[in-house]
């Protein structure tokens, strides 16, 4: 008996988001070279793929997404040193979005040419790349590196000629809104207090955004992500505070060591006050914004149709 036509579509659908993870996991390994290489001004393509600790070239059968690190143990097969599980995750979760992006952008795409739905997966799949890398580039070293941002404003505004969905003018608002905005927050935090806060590398990036996904989608993202980053960096803050408090009790609690001098048993201070953790400001305490950042444009990606229903069912009044 002949599979019936829906039977046939779903299993095409499961195969193709299959290929798609597949695809984006092979290209999440490609992402920790970058992450690893482009902040040390290393190149991403040589030397290939290596152990930093002992320098030996990883093996292709050491090298598959996903599976190597668990079958290695997290270790390298050479000198044992270990590698972080970041690898493997940063894989999955490529993988996760290339199969979400093929799915929102091509499979559930009725009435649009197939030609379209293929550019639409390459830049949109490109786009979450990018913000992957900047995500976790900014946790290590918060910095956004102009080597990825500035080229990336270009590529997706050209991008999103293919893609269709956004007005060129939109776009080119958009990038150049994105940058303006920051600028704005940071040079006002700056003057009126006399330090940095908010870093010209999140105007960058919020570039990139409105290049491809234009300038109305900036306002929903910087509110999400204010939004979430309080929510996440306040009690991670306090949290780290409390740690460091903590800590400097507990040393300023030790003993003094006693030791000897011209004969007479004495006791000389043991250094605590050097020891002891500086104390935490939240005011002043450095969060990466570019994760939060990259986590709301992703969202409003994914549901940006059912973010402007509800917008304009709030404005109207339902």
């Amino acid at each position: 008996m002949n599979p019936r036509p829906t039977e046939s579509l779903a299993f095409f659908e499961i195969l193709a988001l299959a290929m798609a993870a597949g695809f984006g996991a092979i290209w999440g390994s490609f992402l920790n070279v970058c992450i690893a290489r482009i902040p040390r001004g290393m190149s991403v393509v040589s030397p290939p793929s290596h152990c930093f600790a002992c320098g030996t070239r990883v093996l292709a059968r050491d090298n598959v997404p996903i599976l190597s690190y668990f079958l290695l143990r997290g270790r390298c097969r050479h000198c044992g040193a270990k590698f972080s599980g970041r690898h493997a995750g940063v894989e999955a979760l490529t993988a996760g979005l290339s199969a979400l992006v093929l799915w929102c952008f091509a499979l559930d795409a009725p009435g649009v040419p197939l030609g379209v739905r293929a550019a639409r997966y390459a830049v949109y799949f490109a786009f979450s790349a990018v913000l992957v890398v900047l995500t976790f580039i900014d946790l290590d070293t918060k910095r956004l590196p102009d080597a990825i941002t500035l080229p990336s404003v270009v590529v997706f505004f050209l991008g999103g000629f293919a893609t269709g969905e956004v007005a060129w003018l939109d776009r080119a608002i958009g990038a150049a809104a994105g940058y303006a905005l920051v600028r704005l927050i940071a040079d006002a935090y700056y003057y009126s207090t006399g330090r940095e806060g908010l870093g010209l590398g999140d105007g960058k990036l919020l570039a990139v955004m409105g290049a491809l996904l234009g300038w109305k989608a900036l306002p929903p993202i910087v509110c999400a992500a204010s939004v979430v980053g309080i929510l996440v960096s306040v009690p991670a803050l306090l949290v780290q505070r409390r740690r460091r408090a903590a800590a400097a009790a507990a040393v300023a609690a030790a003993p003094e060591t006693p030791t000897v001098a011209g004969g007479d048993a004495t006791t000389a201070p043991t250094g605590n006050e050097q020891a002891s953790p500086a104390p935490l400001s939240i005011r002043r305490a450095e969060v990466p914004f570019g994760p939060f950042l990259a986590a709301s444009a992703l969202s409003y990606l994914f549901l940006h149709r059912q973010v402007w229903a509800l917008i304009e069912r709030a404005v109207l009044g339902g």
